[in-house]
C-alpha cells in the first residue's frame, strides 16, 4: 500500500466527519502556495554545502 493510500484509508476509517475541515486546513499548511522562483532554488543550492549543522547536545549554551 503506499503512502497516498495509507493516509487515504487513515482518515476514510479513523476521522470523524466533524474534524475533516480542520485536517484539510492542516494538510494545506504543508503545502506550498506557489513555486519557488529560479533564483531562490539557486540561492538555496549554493549554501547548500556552507550550512553546519550542530547536534543539540553539543551546543555551548553558557
Amino acid at each position: 500500500m503506499s503512502t497516498r493510500e495509507m493516509i487515504c484509508s487513515l482518515v476514510n476509517n479513523n476521522v470523524e466527519p466533524s474534524d475533516l475541515e480542520l485536517l484539510y486546513n492542516l494538510i494545506l499548511k504543508f503545502i506550498p502556495s506557489d513555486k519557488p522562483l529560479p533564483d531562490e532554488l539557486a540561492a538555496i543550492a549554493e549554501t547548500m554545502n556552507e550550512t553546519e549543522f550542530i547536534a543539540i547536545n553539543k551546543v555551548n549554551w553558557d
